[in-house]
């Protein structure tokens, strides 16, 4: 994992007088184009096609990369248990685009949007997105994002236990299933025959 992780870093600043990609897979059903091209048509028929990162970006996204491939972080990733669901963004942006509700690209491209800046900000991010519309936010807003913010991290250990012991599971079928109730009704509400004539 370690090794994968520095391939990217070392591939992106290939060139054709330094290919440095002794760190990408190999063989011919490899993702790095120039260890497929050494598996099949050799080292002198392969040409980079793409513009390698500039010096001042290698040094600059370096101390990330080291960061990224520490054994204190990866050794976290050995029993596989890398997606939390409450913070996974797949599930922030159908949370605020479910499936059953959103009827465009447009929508669920706005929701990735929003899904991204709330997953790598937090909840201040709303206030952002309503500063930018001109709208006005009172305390109660800010109030809102700072305990939004504190309580998901503050939880966060405690998640985790709830999730191994047999009480947590219990309680997470439970939501699951009111979830799907709820996106059910959902559903029929929006899609119900004779809705027109409810309304």
């Amino acid at each position: 994992m370690k090794n994968a992780i520095w391939a990217t870093f070392y591939h992106q600043q290939s060139t054709d007088d330094n290919p440095q990609h002794h760190k990408c897979m190999s063989g011919e059903n490899s993702w790095c184009p120039y260890q497929k091209a050494l598996a099949t048509t050799g080292e002198e028929n392969f040409k980079h096609d793409y513009t390698p990162l500039a010096e001042d970006v290698i040094q600059a996204i370096k101390p990330i990369y080291e960061d990224l491939s520490k054994y204190e972080l990866l050794k976290r990733c050995l029993g596989g248990f890398t997606q939390n669901a409450n913070e996974s963004l797949n599930q922030l942006i159908w949370r605020i685009a479910p499936k059953k509700l959103s009827g465009s690209r447009q929508i669920v491209e706005f929701a990735s949007y929003v899904a991204a800046c709330t997953f790598n900000e937090g909840a201040g991010a709303f206030l952002t997105f309503l500063s930018d519309m001109n709208v006005s936010v009172g305390p109660s807003a800010h109030d809102y994002a700072t305990f939004a913010d504190s309580n998901r991290i503050d939880t966060a250990a405690e998640i985790q236990a709830e999730q191994k012991s047999k009480e947590g599971r219990m309680k997470q079928r439970l939501e699951r299933q009111e979830a799907e109730d709820i996106d059910n009704a959902a559903g029929s509400l929006f899609y119900g025959a004779g809705i027109y004539n409810s309304v």
